[in-house]
């Protein structure tokens, strides 16, 4: 019975805009329109995004195929640049294996706002060193700094890709914008400032915890 008491109190997952709780535009129509017209963005969590065109809804088994063999190169990188070494037998260049590791946690996009220039200046060090290291045909630099280049490269690839996809997907699927909404994975920022998610808004520089009510100054 308490089974039976349980399923009914479960609501059912909303498919449609008009069914969801807390967004800012009354149905599917009107926010295509906004956005159209420039008056809202969408904005959607990069970790949903990557889980989504691994194996979500709508995601085309090209996106999939892409998406995995970006996240390969995280594998095939470091076997490459060994299989490098044990060719030309320079033993020594094994001990920047470390340094790929780092550079795959660096070049993370979420490092971008924690690191900002530090990050940056990385890269460029990174891409500066592939050109002066082919220019100058120093092959063990030209091999390091290219597995680094290809993990920074793959790394910003799979998250773009993932996070534009799942945009144009949500745009044309109602029922995977309202997953992404009750999920938390998606935002609507309007032009002037005002952003929301599925448990607060800020409006004006202000907060608002809907769970609470509590309203806080940005």
């Amino acid at each position: 019975m308490e089974n039976n008491n349980e399923q009914k109190e479960q609501k059912p997952k909303p498919k449609r805009v008009e069914e969801l709780e807390y967004f800012p535009f009354t149905s599917f129509d009107e926010l295509k329109k906004r956005v159209s017209e420039g008056v809202a963005s969408l904005g959607v969590d990069r970790s949903a995004a990557l889980q989504w065109i691994q194996n979500g809804i709508y995601s085309s088994k090209w996106q999939r195929a892409q998406a995995l063999f970006l996240a390969s190169l995280t594998f095939i990188v470091p076997i490459g640049l060994i299989v490098y070494v044990v060719i030309t037998k320079t033993w020594l260049l094994l001990l920047a294996l470390p340094l790929l590791l780092i550079g795959f946690f660096i070049f993370h996009p979420s490092q971008a706002m924690m690191l900002g220039p530090i990050r940056s200046g990385l890269i460029l060090l990174t891409f500066g060193g592939l050109a002066w290291g082919f220019i100058n045909g120093i092959g063990w630099l030209t091999a390091l700094t290219l597995s680094l280049a290809l993990l920074w490269y793959a790394q910003r690839t799979i998250y773009r890709k993932a996070v534009d996809g799942i945009l144009r997907a949500a745009m044309q699927h109602e029922d995977l914008l309202c997953i992404l909404w009750n999920g938390n994975g998606l935002n609507v920022t309007m032009y002037n400032g005002d952003s929301y998610w599925f448990r607060w808004k800020t409006e004006g520089g202000k907060s608002t915890h809907y769970d609470t009510g509590n309203t806080f100054n940005d």
